[in-house]
């Protein structure tokens, strides 16, 4: 069991142990546009991590807005922990 346990959770996409989700998250807010974070699921696949991200922005915003502060959300991320290989970020307006 304690052999399979930890090889089990990632075939499963088993949030992975830690602070993740809240350390992804804290770094989203940090962008200038994020309202809010809405939906985080951090998931391990051998090394690294993949984070999908609900972002909250001010509805008023234009796509190309948008898509620029998801842009420096993804950014931010990536370079903030090395271990995270993409991060899938859906913006939803205000």
């Amino acid at each position: 069991y304690h052999i399979f346990r930890p090889a089990f959770g990632e075939i499963m996409d088993e949030a992975p142990a830690g602070t993740w989700s809240e350390d992804i998250r804290a770094l989203a807010l940090r962008v200038p546009g994020v309202v809010a974070t809405e939906k985080c699921f951090v998931r391990k696949m051998g090394f690294e991590f993949f984070a999908d991200l609900h972002i909250i922005v001010d509805g008023g915003i234009t796509v190309r807005e948008g898509h620029d502060i998801a842009h420096a959300v993804k950014q931010t991320i990536m370079r903030a922990k090395p271990a995270v290989y993409n991060v899938l970020v859906h913006v939803e307006p205000a």
